[in-house]
């Protein structure tokens, strides 16, 4: 079994970075090959543009979309964006693991839906869209970590919106709409604010949360 951890956190201290490589640990002693592609570590590129092609095609009218759709047939996409396509290709789990800003994903992670999942590659052409979308037999995920307590995701709390509410967008617009079968994110709420027992608890929770979700794919029983 394949595995991709796209991780969004700068610090490499922060929570977030525990839960990620929480994960990896988790996974690989489970016996399944693990790829981690840390964005910021490798200064992931967030803009598309014409730097994410080796050479753009001869249309007198230049669009990023079609140009994503040349790119796929002529196998001229950027060596970033080709090393990011050949990971999600093999991988059978991706996860993306970010603490939410601003009720979405920090932009980095979002540069990488937009120059990785491109047209042509990810949807379009040969590929559909939900269950006829290209990742139909592929599983997905979101790990994150937030600033607000659980209680302000309610609609009566501070946010008066629930998180699957927020999420609604990268759950369904995002890996739900090329085919993702998409599993229960894991939630550390608030983690700036806790102490050290109630991280223990969080990274407790998560290898439950692995476990309950994906623990059956490696039963030898």
């Amino acid at each position: 079994m394949n595995i991709l951890i796209i991780h969004a956190h700068e610090n490499s201290d922060s929570f977030s970075t525990a839960l990620a490589k929480l994960a990896q640990t988790y996974f690989e002693e489970k016996g399944a090959n693990v790829t981690f592609s840390d964005l910021y570590k490798s200064q992931f590129n967030a803009v598309g543009g014409k730097n994410d092609f080796q050479k753009v095609s001869d249309a007198t009218y230049y669009k990023y979309a079609l140009e994503q759709f040349h790119a796929r047939k002529e196998s001229t996409f950027a060596r970033d964006i080709k090393t990011q396509m050949n990971a999600l290709e093999k991988a059978d789990i991706l996860i993306f693991n970010f603490p939410l800003w601003w009720f979405d994903m920090p932009a980095i992670l979002k540069g990488w839906v937009d120059r990785v999942l491109a047209y042509g590659f990810a949807y379009g052409g040969d590929y559909g869209f939900y269950q006829d979308g290209r990742f139909k037999e592929k599983q997905a995920f979101l790990s994150i970590t937030t600033g607000s307590p659980a209680s302000f995701y309610t609609l009566d709390g501070f946010h008066k919106r629930t998180l699957p509410d927020i999420l609604r967008n990268i759950h369904e617009g995002i890996l739900g709409l090329i085919g993702f079968e998409v599993k229960e994110p894991f939630v550390a709420y608030a983690v700036s604010r806790s102490n050290e027992k109630d991280r223990q608890q969080f990274l407790k929770n998560y290898v439950d949360h692995l476990d309950s979700n994906f623990g059956h794919f490696f039963d030898t029983k």
